[in-house]
């Protein structure tokens, strides 16, 4: 964990690192370029033994502008508490320099500069929720002030968005952007705590708080953050650079909760096998409202299909009796929907004991690999759509 943060100033020394590994992307956009990483493998990050190594940790959310320049430089790549080899706990020495701060629970951006401007950027670049920081900027010039002196001085400011519009897990009542961080662009250098509270003092510029109090050793913060409430956790500023963050176990259960949730195939999966009661008490209560909801819905479709599928089933056998011959050249069922048709073909021996709720089951659980084949099978339960934010009722539009 301890190692010299690499000196960056051009794309090219990135893109020479990162060419070969697909899990790493530069993003073109119109005023320049982004580099980050899409996902964290065993081998995404290894234990830094050269600078290439080093390089790696810093692509998560590296600026370019057009002509390569480095523009922006957020947070280097860090870890839990056990989460890597370095940063179990017997390895952490508290008894070097560093100050304990909350770890916020909203969304990092920092400022782009742009022409003569700046834009404020999430990892990925000018998102919604940047934009919403940038509405806060507006109306707070001191904080417009404070970004463009940081920004003429070659460093990037660090803020973390906190606000009810993007909760993620902790709710913040009012619109915060707080500043967690001073870093310099090309060094990878950042500015004491001390020195960040100074100058962020003399704009009225919010700053991250520092932990209250003294830890004697690392095994007794962890045990004290697995406890809290209200609060993420914990982020170990070191005063060279390197961090550690620790997660209070609610935090991680809800955040958990929340990941289950955010894919609908996923969602669908823990109706069908019922463990969907395992998540429920770990969301938050618009979470939870709107996984009920769509629960609801998702299984009066499927109520309502089964007894479509069983009354043309009994239809079907009305007319046809044994001949299944009969039945499949029969061109007025031509167009009936394939999994209807394999379904009366399986139970055409099996009036009474038919069930055909889990005949409908069985065909949306078998399309749940990719969302364009549950989009396939969704009339089958009822044309719910689960956007995360939102249920859609199909038939109410």
């Amino acid at each position: 964990m301890n190692y010299d943060f690499p000196h960056i100033t051009h794309l090219d020394q990135v893109r020479d690192v990162i060419k070969d590994l697909p899990e790493f992307i530069i993003a073109e956009r119109d005023w320049g370029y982004v580099v980050n990483y899409l996902v964290s493998m065993s081998s995404t990050f290894p234990k830094v033994t050269t600078r290439a190594d080093a390089i790696r940790r810093e692509c998560r959310g590296l600026i370019f502008d057009r002509n390569g320049h480095l523009i922006s430089r957020p947070y280097q790549k860090f870890f839990n508490v056990g989460e890597k080899d370095e940063t179990q706990a017997d390895c952490i020495d508290l008894g070097q320099p560093h100050v304990i701060l909350e770890k916020l629970d909203g969304s990092m951006v920092r400022p782009i500069p742009i022409d003569d401007g700046y834009r404020l950027s999430t990892k990925m670049g000018i998102t919604d929720v940047a934009m919403q920081a940038e509405m806060f900027v507006a109306e707070h010039p001191n904080y417009d002030e404070f970004i463009r002196l940081h920004i003429e001085r070659g460093q990037t400011p660090i803020f973390e968005w906190c606000s009810k519009k993007q909760q993620i897990v902790i709710s913040y009542p009012n619109d915060r952007l707080v500043l967690t961080a001073i870093r310099d662009i090309n060094s990878g250098e950042y500015k004491s705590y001390q020195q960040m509270v100074s100058y962020a003092n003399a704009y009225d510029v919010e700053v991250v708080q520092a932990y209250a109090g003294t830890v004697t050793n690392m095994e007794n913060l962890v045990a004290e953050t697995r406890g809290l409430q209200g609060q993420e956790g914990w982020v170990i500023r070191f005063d060279t650079g390197h961090m550690i963050k620790i997660k209070s176990s609610i935090y991680v259960n809800i955040h958990q909760a929340k990941d289950n949730i955010l894919r609908e195939k996923n969602v669908i999966e823990m109706l069908i096998s019922e463990t969907v009661d395992d998540v429920k008490p770990f969301l938050l209560a618009d979470d939870l409202k709107r996984l009920e909801d769509y629960e609801t819905a998702f299984w009066q479709g499927i109520a309502k299909c089964a007894e479509v599928w069983k009354h043309q089933f009994l239809m079907v056998k009305m007319e046809h009796g044994n001949d299944r011959k009969g039945f499949a050249l029969d061109t007025r069922y031509q167009d009936l929907d394939h999994n209807l048709k394999s379904a009366i073909f399986c139970y055409w021996d099996m009036v009474a004991d038919a069930n055909w709720r889990q005949a409908v089951i069985d065909v949306v659980a078998k399309n749940l690999g990719t969302q364009p084949r549950v989009d396939s099978v969704r009339e089958l339960f009822g044309n719910a759509k689960w956007n995360y934010g939102a249920v859609i009722d199909g038939n109410n539009g």
